[in-house]
């Protein structure tokens, strides 16, 4: 058997770490000081870092709180949608986040975990998706390799590890389904 020896470093090429934490200085000083409701200058930062890392999937409309913190900006796509303060999105993998969906505080967005059979416990990265309309509801953690389906809804605190179907509603550690999402007529 293998001595384990985990790696405690994020093993992302040089550049990008580098680009990572520039974001992370820029974050801190031009946009998390900012007031609630300056989601542009907020969002042009973002968009900045997207085109600088070959990402192009900042929406016009997306919404970033100051107190979020984006990690890997490049990797995210995003509708018209908001991200609300507390909220970590760790994109080491591409995260696709549809139109009208809600992400509420605290919730975390992690596209990356470690390879538990590794004896270097090397990192392993699997991409996140979340369909329209979906929210995601305080607390919530959505771990590596997620489709979240349209209309779908992540009750708080729950953690989910699998695929969650369009117009579901899931919840608890792990995530389980609850009943079907049926809007009412208006």
């Amino acid at each position: 058997m293998s001595e384990f020896t985990p790696v405690r470093t994020n093993q992302m090429p040089a550049k990008e770490k580098i680009l990572q934490r520039i974001w992370t200085v820029v974050w801190m000083l031009l946009c998390r000081p900012t007031p609630w409701f300056v989601h542009g200058w907020r969002r042009f930062w973002v968009k900045l870092f997207s085109k600088l890392g070959r990402g192009n999937g900042i929406s016009k409309m997306s919404c970033f709180m100051p107190r979020a913190r984006v990690d890997y900006p490049w990797n995210i796509e995003i509708g018209h949608s908001s991200v609300d303060n507390g909220a970590w999105v760790y994109a080491l993998a591409k995260i696709i986040i549809g139109d009208n969906v809600c992400i509420d505080e605290d919730v975390k967005l992690l596209t990356g975990s470690h390879d538990l059979d590794s004896p270097h416990f090397d990192l392993v990265i699997k991409p996140i998706e979340i369909g329209n309309n979906a929210w995601i509801a305080t607390g919530s953690i959505i771990l590596p390799g997620v489709t979240i389906g349209e209309g779908a809804v992540v009750a708080a605190g729950a953690v989910v590890a699998r695929d969650v179907e369009p117009w579901t509603v899931v919840g608890g550690n792990p995530a389980r389904f609850i009943k079907k999402r049926i809007l009412k007529n208006i």
